[in-house]
């Protein structure tokens, strides 16, 4: 009497409880197999991000390279990025054919922008000597063949020149006495020409800033030979690339379609080795 209830009347009180989990409706929505994708990850209120580290306006060296950690450390934790392409305060990670965590989306847009985030406030700690709260958001956009994935790239990439541009014009109105808000009235309705035309007066050639600014970073890995005590091995490493072509180029697409045939050589390499049987002698 008073006592313990029996396992046997736990249980089944337990069981009188729906399962939960059938109330997870979209847990079980995948990526289609095989087709490629791009995961986007857009930093979240990075504007007040950058002024409370006291980044340099309008772009930062230091701001951009915690970026480019944040790419490379999702190299090196998830194999499956064929490449990373950082634009402005975005992530654009290329899948193709094998992806993360089965292809579920709800696993892939929470767990890598965690990864990125955690990635970008150690580096910030490190560079700007400044612990910050930082968080990604994420979306998932198909892209079915490499023209798609090419216009998609040269799409981010000239956002990002409409970016760079409006970026200058503003900080130079800015230095010049501007408010904020007349600033941005200023340069409501510019054209490019006019953007252009408005900084060169004030000594800048927004043709000639540094290439990272106007075109973006990327994040991929590349094959090399390395010697070995058996002679000779391929392995892979990581390149950030600094000085980018325009993706709608004959340089930009050679580069993104040779990244792309890397990627494939590096899985149909790993997939030939973990498929060899051991011989009976090796048993």
């Amino acid at each position: 009497m008073g006592g313990a209830l029996k396992p046997s009347m736990r249980e089944s009180s337990l069981n009188k409880h729906e399962n939960p989990s059938k109330s997870e409706v979209f847990s079980k929505i995948c990526i289609p197999p095989e087709t490629p994708f791009f995961l986007r990850l857009d930093g979240w209120k990075f504007q007040k991000l950058s002024e409370s580290l006291s980044a340099v306006k309008p772009f930062d060296k230091n701001f951009a390279k915690c970026l480019v950690y944040s790419a490379e450390t999702i190299l090196k934790t998830v194999s499956d990025p064929t490449l990373v392409y950082v634009a402005s305060d975005e992530l654009n990670m290329l899948f193709i054919e094998e992806s993360p965590f089965s292809r579920r989306v709800e696993k892939i847009d929470s767990v890598m922008p965690s990864l990125a985030a955690t990635a970008f406030a150690l580096c910030t700690q490190k560079l700007f000597k400044k612990k910050r709260l930082v968080a990604f958001d994420s979306r998932v956009i198909v892209v079915p063949n490499t023209d798609k994935i090419i216009e998609y790239l040269a799409w981010r990439q000239n956002d990002l020149w409409r970016n760079h541009n409006n970026a200058y014009a503003y900080w130079i109105l800015r230095k010049l006495g501007y408010k904020p808000s007349e600033a941005s009235k200023k340069l409501r309705g510019l054209k490019t020409e006019e953007l252009h035309e408005l900084a060169f007066k004030q000594g800048v050639n927004l043709a000639e800033t540094p290439a990272w600014q106007r075109r973006g970073m990327l994040v991929y890995k590349e094959p090399y030979i390395k010697k070995t005590a058996k002679g000779v091995a391929e392995r892979w490493r990581i390149k950030t690339e600094w000085n980018m072509p325009l993706f709608t180029s004959a340089n930009g697409v050679k580069l993104i379609k040779q990244i792309i045939r890397w990627k494939k050589q590096k899985r149909k390499s790993a997939w030939h080795n973990n498929s060899k049987e051991p011989s009976k002698s090796q048993n």
